[in-house]
């Protein structure tokens, strides 16, 4: 195996299998480490191993078990992040961190095969996962407040891993060129080169500019949870697994990207949370005439990432390419509705003046 090819390795941690800790193995281990006891079920996750800890009283936990590979930098970065909000803002509904019995953020185990793992115990989040629920009346409004609430929480915060380089990260996009030749349509492979193209032309010398910081970088319908299955506002945000430093027009942009619609109405969930965002946290002139860009690039992330793992991991490709369509509608209806429409109503919704 090449240096390259085990580097590559490394940065997809979906190459490696998730930690081999059975459900008995897990409760001894939140027995011993955190004193905790209870009923213990495993979670589905595609790299970690997740355990749902049911109280006595009712009270519910979650045993994260890392995978072997992930940074240790980037781990300590993610569970920094969370104590930050916790302290930032209290009430804010992400995950908090469970000291254990020694009083540390995280213990270090080693599995049966000698690999060894970081373990958090955190709080555990109920709610509807906004991916299979229906929008209820002002929830795009109250998405993007939330995201902006998020930002805001994280502001200030700083750690020695917030620079690592991330694939997910769209100021990252230029090094996404080798992956297009995973793309089989051709006029898409054109399609995205030519978005790439711009980002190198136009794009990428302007986001130095933007105000920058760690934000959560994954705003997506699968993280975030709501009231009820015809959802009126969030009561939860999780996996904080892609923090990054960037410019938080990109966090906005993900955000955005899952929640174009079709036909006249395409833009009104954005604008709604554009609203909602910029009503907590004011947006500047020039980061909302970059979004329809940065929103395209996520888009186009997600089409080259996706490519590149379904040839490599071809017998999961259907799994790995679910939300392949989504991306394509979003792109087409930002291109019938064109960039100078679409920034005008951008502005218009986050009032900038």
């Amino acid at each position: 195996m090449s240096a390259e090819t085990d580097c590559a390795d490394k940065a997809d941690l979906l190459a490696h299998d998730p930690p081999l800790f059975s459900p008995a193995e897990a409760a001894e281990l939140a027995q011993h480490l955190y004193g905790v006891v209870g009923s213990i079920r495993p979670l589905a996750a595609e790299k970690d191993a997740n355990f749902l800890i049911t109280l006595s009283s009712g009270e519910e936990a979650l045993l994260k078990i890392t995978n072997a590979v992930e940074d240790r930098a980037v781990t300590d970065m993610q569970t920094a992040a969370l104590m930050h909000l916790a302290a930032t803002d209290p009430s804010l509904p992400v995950q908090r961190i469970c000291a254990s019995l020694a009083g540390n953020a995280s213990e270090i185990v080693t599995a049966a095969n000698g690999q060894s793992h970081v373990v958090r115990l955190m709080s555990f989040l109920g709610g509807t996962i906004l991916s299979s629920a229906a929008p209820g009346a002002g929830l795009h409004h109250e998405l993007g407040a939330f995201l902006a609430r998020v930002t805001l929480g994280l502001r200030g915060f700083f750690h020695p891993a917030a620079g690592h380089v991330l694939q997910w990260d769209i100021k990252q996009a230029a090094s996404l060129r080798p992956m297009l030749d995973a793309v089989q349509d051709t006029s898409l492979r054109t399609r995205l080169m030519t978005i790439l193209d711009r980002f190198d032309a136009e794009i990428a010398p302007r986001l130095p500019r933007l105000r920058a910081q760690v934000v959560h970088n994954d705003f997506n319908p699968h993280n975030v949870l709501i009231n009820s299955p015809t959802g009126t506002h969030p009561i939860g945000l999780i996996d904080f697994g892609d923090i990054v430093h960037t410019p938080i027009a990109c966090d906005l942009a993900i955000a955005c990207s899952y929640q174009i619609g079709e036909g006249a109405s395409a833009l009104s969930h954005i604008c709604e949370m554009v609203t909602g965002y910029a009503g907590k946290l004011p947006l500047e002139r020039e980061e909302v005439a970059l979004l329809p860009d940065l929103i395209r690039l996520r888009h186009a992330t997600t089409l080259a990432i996706g490519a590149s793992r379904a040839r490599r991991y071809p017998e999961n490709a259907s799994y790995i390419l679910r939300n392949a369509a989504a991306c394509l509608r979003g792109m087409d209806a930002l291109d019938h509705i064109g960039d100078a429409t679409t920034i005008e109503a951008l502005h218009a919704a986050a009032r900038t003046e």
